[in-house]
């Protein structure tokens, strides 16, 4: 069960109740409820409380202490123990709706605590040529400097050496104007959470990065400020797991102005967004997380994070019109990592700069949809059948697949994934590296097969 506090400052601490003589009846919604506990002193290591109940009534009640915490606060697990101590016999969720005016609340204080410290503000500078045509002379080139303002999240990170690989989005990075060669800034800066000042800025180099996933991976080397910060890496939660509704804490650099957080929800657990491309050639499809977190200009490649300080997925958009309010994106975990460890893995230290992803030859199709509700996680579940809809001639799978193939599981690294959703797939193919081999697991007219398909050097294509 989550711990979680209420509105009446049940910090969760470990107590042990004895003798308090707190008399709560048994079983009915007819009894008075607890509105207040207020924290009175504490004698012979035993606190003393006063509990305020909704008709008026008060009592006071007594707890022995025997932990470190020095927190004055009761949680509602003790309050519930006493209770079945004194003759109560329903659960502490019936204990909660009987006897506690309340109303429940997830603290995410901490969350953001935690994850201010694996936030970063970007800042990127680029320079372009401009040509200008006076009215005599010659025409003049001059070169113009400008900056992009952004956010990211320390991926990897040893303190020792100062070392740190850093992930933003691609766009934070990228100007199709830039006159470097690869239109990546050559001169990239990051700042720690309350570090923003300009003699604390790192410099930062880029290791790799994709538009299509909008993904950039940075590294920073021998930096004596992250030797001495109070730096952490993240921590992620798998994306397939999240539900509309969950916690979603976006920390970002909005207009420049340093690190801050916001927070909402998330409101749909998968979708697909078209977006121009950098250079406004193109349409580039993402799937992305939607939220209703304040998302603004310099929040791009920052943490969406859930209640417990966990990255969700990476900010790189908003909906911006007069009558849309709060529509806000974000990329999914588990694209982010898959595409940041295709990144390091294939990119630093060697002079590619993109991503490289198992190419099996195949169109897949979604050919029924169900959801249903699990009891046991309380959470509502989207399956959807995939199956093959076409292979390419001549391509790897062309060896081992045929159509209407049903996809049910992939193992890679002796890990399975089972697949129940389309996107999957996609998700699967970029943990893939040369020489693996992988197994999948497919139903073909009736009857479950595993098939196992080595992907070569030749069996991968370079992702812009």
């Amino acid at each position: 069960m989550k711990k979680i506090l209420v509105t009446i400052s049940l910090l969760v601490i470990s107590l042990t109740l004895v003798g308090c003589g707190l008399t709560i009846p048994t079983q009915s919604t007819e009894q008075p409820k607890i509105e207040r506990v207020v924290f009175l002193e504490e004698k012979d290591n035993k606190q003393e409380y006063l509990i305020y109940f909704s008709d008026g009534t008060t009592q006071t009640i007594y707890i022995s202490n025997q932990t470190t915490s020095q927190s004055n606060d009761i949680t509602v697990e003790a309050l519930y123990n006493t209770a079945v101590e004194h003759g109560f016999s329903g659960s502490i969720l019936e204990f909660i709706d009987a006897y506690m005016d309340i109303t429940l609340t997830t603290d995410t204080t901490k969350a953001i605590q935690k994850a201010l410290k694996s936030s970063l503000s970007i800042r990127a500078v680029f320079r372009r040529v401009e040509t200008t045509n006076p009215i005599f002379g010659f025409p003049k080139e001059n070169i113009v400097e400008y900056g992009s303002a952004g956010s990211g999240i320390i991926y990897q990170l040893d303190k020792a050496s100062g070392t740190a690989y850093i992930i933003t989005n691609h766009h934070v990075v990228y100007d199709s104007k830039s006159n470097t060669t690869n239109h990546i800034s050559d001169e990239i800066y990051v700042s720690l959470y309350g570090l923003e000042q300009e003699e604390n800025l790192i410099r930062a180099t880029y290791i790799g990065g994709s538009e299509i996933y909008d993904i950039a991976v940075l590294k920073v080397t021998n930096s004596e400020i992250l030797k001495n910060s109070m730096a952490l890496k993240v921590e992620y939660v798998n994306s397939d797991t999240l539900q509309v509704g969950d916690i979603a804490i976006a920390i970002g650099n909005p207009e420049n102005n340093g690190i801050s957080a916001t927070q909402g929800i998330i409101s749909l657990e998968s979708e697909y967004i078209e977006m121009a491309n950098s250079a406004n050639t193109d349409v580039i499809t993402y799937r992305v997380l939607r939220v209703d977190t304040a998302i603004n200009s310099g929040n791009s490649g920052g943490g969406l994070f859930d209640s417990e300080g966990r990255v969700m997925g990476i900010v790189n958009a908003k909906m911006v019109d007069e009558a849309i309010d709060s529509i806000g994106y974000a990329i999914p975990s588990n694209i982010v990592f898959n595409v940041a460890d295709n990144i390091i893995y294939h990119c630093d230290n060697k002079t590619n700069e993109k991503v490289k992803k198992a190419f099996l030859g195949i169109t897949m199709r979604v050919t029924d949809t169900g959801v249903s509700y699990n009891e046991l996680t309380e959470q509502i579940e989207i399956k959807e059948t995939i199956e093959i809809q076409s292979i390419n001639t001549g391509s790897l799978a062309s060896s081992y697949f045929e159509v209407r193939d049903q996809f049910l599981s992939i193992t890679l690294n002796d890990i399975t994934y089972p697949l129940d959703r389309l996107y999957q797939v996609s998700d699967v193919l970029l943990k893939v590296r040369s020489n693996d081999t992988v197994s999948f697991k497919v139903l073909r007219d009736r009857e479950i097969i595993t098939i196992n398909v080595t992907f070569l050097e030749s069996n991968f294509n370079t992702i812009d």
